[in-house]
Order: C-alpha cells, then structure tokens, then sequence
C-alpha cells in the first residue's frame, strides 16, 4: 500500500456507498445491519397516538404547577434572610435561595428526561414526588395568615 493509497483510504468511511446517516460508521458494523435497523424501528418505539394527548395534558398541567413553585419560591426567599451581617452566612443564604429557586425547574426537566419512553404512571408518580418534596414552605405561613 503505498501513501497515496493510504491518503485516499482516508477520505472514505467504511458504508460511504449507503447515503447519508444510514452508512456504517464503526469498521465493526455491518452496512447491511445498519441499513436494516435504523429507519422502521425507530418509528415503532413512540408511544401509541392514544396515550399522547392525556400525556401531552398531564405535562402541561403538571409544568404548570412547577411553575407556580418557581413563583412562590421566588416570593419566598424574598420574605426571609440570612439573620446575620457575616459576609460567608449571606454567601450561603444566596446559593441556598438561589438553588431553592431552580430546584422545581430542574425536578421537571429531569423527570422528562428521565421518564421519556416509561410508562405514563412512572412519570406521573416523579412529578407529584417533586411537588411535595418542593413545596415553597416559607410561602405557606403567609397564604394561612392571609
């Protein structure tokens, strides 16, 4: 084999006369297995069209009520503070606010995540999870007083 050859060899994937993303990518693979798997089993995966617009629902309801945990733990951290006039106590007061606050975001993005392709219910079950875990406790004295 000499350079020039080599150079060449180069240029080309092993699968490069399959178009596109189908080819072999990995000298390991066949063209032949990747042909045959990649386009019809990637489609019998999904969810069937029944279960997605109840699904599509309880996301948006449950993204919803995230929100509004967001909300009142930006209320909340706004009634509180750290007590003290020390510079690393205040540090603290902050992240701990600050992580107080994107916690509900973060659950939900992750429970997506996550639960993408289980069942319905294994979803379901993590999102109530988070909106107890996350429950914005410092705004609950204020709503019972008012």
């Amino acid at each position: 084999m000499s350079v020039r050859d080599d150079d060449e060899e180069a240029f080309h994937w092993a699968g490069d006369e399959v178009g596109g993303r189908e080819g072999a990518r990995l000298p390991s693979e066949k063209v032949q297995d990747v042909v045959a798997g990649s386009p019809g089993d990637v489609a019998s995966t999904e969810p069937g069209p029944q279960s997605r617009p109840l699904s599509s629902l309880l996301t948006v309801l449950f993204g919803l009520c995230f929100l509004a945990l967001t909300v009142g733990w930006i209320l909340g951290t706004g009634y509180t503070s750290a007590g003290t006039g020390q510079l690393l106590p205040q540090v603290l007061w902050q992240f701990a606010e600050f992580t107080a606050i994107i916690a509900a975001p973060l659950w939900f993005g992750t429970t997506l995540r996550f639960t993408q392709g289980k069942p319905l219910l294994a979803r379901i079950g993590w999102l109530t999870l988070g909106l107890g875990v996350l429950l914005p406790w410092p705004v609950l004295p204020l709503l019972v007083t008012a």
